[in-house]
């Protein structure tokens, strides 16, 4: 009961305080940095309703982050992974799955990349065709270099992080009065200072202990708050939802212009792929996902040529 008393604190007060940013509560600046830190200040709630709990009625059961007491490998092994002391034909084995790593890595880099960069965002970056290393190229760039030092020195690789990005960049969105996006604070500070601060998680003692002392529960409410927060805005989420609606006459993909029939068919047709590929990432095949997102195109160009969605339906469903 507890540990969903917690999770469920930490969910509430997060979406709670992050929709005050409509309202007319309390001042405009006070408004927004309420809405901002909504989900750290949820973490704040759920850990002390966890404390309070364990103050009055003793419980001591709810589970909290298991961190390192140093900063250190796992195992004790060197920082240098040695790539001599493996023998030559494993090197050569390696090469396809590493292909397959690769591929992921693009795909999932990019995706998070396409979602971050929408255009009701109304962003500038990774839009200045003169500069190779601008926005999206200069990102898969510094990526790039980061994965090679991260391979020879057997540390976890970089990721998209699609959701923690998506709520970054909604966090750096200008509303106006009724709650429309109109521009949003492109930097590259707020990044460098959220990896700062992991960084100094791992290798300061003091964040470390701070941290062990918030319940699992408490996170798992954050990441429910931060799944729910990522729907918001999603095309297919927002079809998903339009399947079991009235039509409404204001979406571009049933206001007449393309056919109920076919978004209901296109939407079903992405929501088998979504459930595939969940179903092969879990599964000991887990490892050929990045294949099936890369078949994913192939299946868009038959959706057209079988003309079961044509071209220009296409366009508005899936520019």
């Amino acid at each position: 009961f507890l540990t969903l008393t917690c999770a469920t604190l930490t969910f509430v007060s997060a979406i709670q305080l992050k929709g005050i940013k409509t309202t007319t509560y309390f001042t405009k600046s006070i408004r927004n940095n309420l809405s901002n830190f909504a989900p750290a200040i949820g973490v704040v709630f759920g850990s002390m309703a966890a404390h309070a709990a364990r103050l009055k009625y003793n419980i001591q059961t709810l589970p909290v982050l298991a961190l390192p007491t140093k900063f250190a490998t796992t195992t004790g092994r060197p920082w240098l992974v040695s790539l001599a002391s493996l023998p030559v034909w494993a090197r050569w084995c390696a090469a396809f799955p590493a292909l397959l790593a690769a591929v992921l890595l693009f795909l999932d880099q990019n995706i998070t990349a396409r979602l971050v960069n929408h255009p009701r965002y109304k962003m500038t970056k990774g839009r200045d065709s003169n500069n190779v290393t601008d926005g999206m190229h200069g990102d898969m760039l510094v990526l790039s270099a980061l994965t090679g030092i991260t391979s020879v020195l057997g540390l976890p690789w970089m990721a998209g992080a699609t959701t923690r990005s998506a709520a970054h960049v909604r966090s750096l969105s200008v509303l106006d009065d009724e709650g429309n996006i109109v521009g949003t604070l492109e930097n590259r500070v707020s990044g460098a200072a959220i990896h700062a601060l992991i960084g100094a998680s791992v290798l300061c003692a003091a964040p470390r202990t701070l941290l062990a002392r918030v319940p699992l529960p408490v996170l798992s409410g954050v990441f429910v708050f931060l799944g729910y927060t990522s729907l918001q805005g999603l095309e297919l989420w927002d079809r998903i939802v339009g399947l079991i609606q009235e039509e409404n006459k204001t979406s571009r993909w049933s206001s007449g212009v393309v056919p109920r029939s076919t978004t209901t068919l296109y939407t079903l047709v992405q929501m088998a792929c979504v459930f595939g590929m969940v179903r092969v990432t879990k599964s000991k095949f887990g490892v050929v996902s990045p294949l099936l997102i890369a078949l994913l195109p192939f299946l868009r160009l038959a959706l057209i040529k079988s003309g079961l969605v044509k071209r220009s339906s296409m366009e508005l469903l899936d520019p």
